[in-house]
């Protein structure tokens, strides 16, 4: 059976920080505490968004950075990393983070409402938008993934972790939960198909993946109520808990062989779009749904967060333009250190 390469939703990491608040996700997960970042970053001495950057968003930079730097020194090669993430830890992650959350019926409904919206809506976007363009269709697929899927995981959730504590990493994983369920149908539909090709092999495509087992596996025994024994939650825990170090270097190694090159015009446009349209486009759906408080905020958050690595696997899995899909993931990756310090500065 024939797998697209990797999937980056993520869950777990540990990481002491320079406040010397120790954040470990295993807290988390065993129902710790992880303190709230406006309890622990309320100084009055730095402006808030000088405290957003330097608690929030520097702690994950400095850990995707150690794998660009990495990266850089060694020339090391992310296949064998990818094959590990894509086949263990993303399933495993996903399995776990549904089949333990103890959340409200309603907030799932409104979550899952707001996250197929808001990436139906900028598919809509890009497919309309880059044909108007006159890109060419591998140009116009590079595209539309970097604007549909989103870096919620290994990017996303430690913001949430640092910015909102426990409670908002809760949200998040149930956003990277659905988000990658809509990766495994729409994207890997998005990315593979071609102009004549069967229905059928793109049926084939999307079950091929791996991550959209682990969901179902996991709504199933919640649905029955179904609890797994110690001897075989433990493992998937522990493999769940190894993945945001893993993405987050992983997010490192990529960037460092990313080129930008002749594409720079198209990957500018495609960027720019990514960074403007999906924060107004996220608040203005929780406006419209009446979406409030905490959720509200993580909504908000992951819905601007900048194009998925996966992005760029599916491109290069399909050969669709992955040096157009490469340099827009880069250059949303660093302008999202503005727009995500004006959204927190906002929002906490």
């Amino acid at each position: 059976m024939h797998f697209p390469v990797e999937s980056k939703t993520c869950v777990a990491f540990g990481l002491e920080i320079s406040y010397n608040v120790p954040l470990f996700t295993v807290n988390v997960l065993l129902g710790g505490n992880v303190p709230d970042f406006k309890e622990v970053a309320g100084s009055d001495w730095l402006p808030t968004a000088t405290m957003v950057f330097v608690n929030v968003l520097l702690p994950v930079f400095l850990i995707a950075g150690s794998g660009y730097l990495l990266a850089r020194l060694t020339h090391i090669k992310s296949y064998g990393l990818v094959k590990v993430v894509f086949y263990i830890l993303s399933p495993c992650l996903i399995f776990y983070s549904l089949y333990s959350q103890q959340v409200s019926e309603g907030t799932i409904a409104s979550l899952v409402i707001f996250v197929v919206s808001l990436h139906t809506i900028l598919f809509i976007i890009g497919f309309v938008l880059f044909r108007l363009l006159h890109w060419d269709d591998d140009s116009r697929v590079a595209g539309i993934l970097a604007l549909f899927l989103n870096n919620s995981g290994n990017y996303g959730l430690p913001i949430l972790l640092f910015a909102f504590g426990n409670k908002g990493f809760q949200f998040g994983v149930l956003y990277v939960v659905v988000h990658a369920a809509l990766q495994a149908i729409i994207g890997v539909g998005i990315a593979s198909w071609k102009k004549g090709m069967k229905i059928g092999k793109l049926l084939r495509n999307v079950v091929s993946v791996p991550w959209f087992y682990a969901l179902i596996i996991a709504l199933v025994l919640r649905r029955t109520g179904t609890v797994l024994p110690g001897s075989v939650i433990k493992p998937i825990e522990m493999l769940a808990q190894a993945a945001i170090p893993v993405m987050l270097m992983l997010l490192g190694i990529q960037l460092a062989q990313v080129k930008i090159t002749t594409v720079l015009p198209r990957a500018t446009v495609a960027s720019a779009l990514k960074l403007i349209i999906p924060p107004f486009l996220a608040w203005g759906l929780t406006v419209a749904l009446g979406i409030h408080g905490l959720l509200r905020s993580v909504l908000i958050i992951e819905g601007s967060t900048p194009t998925a690595v996966n992005a760029l696997l599916l491109s290069l899995q399909y050969n669709r333009r992955p040096d157009l899909t490469a340099s827009i993931l880069l250059l949303t990756t660093v302008g999202n250190l503005v727009t995500m310090t004006v959204l927190l500065t906002l929002l906490t």
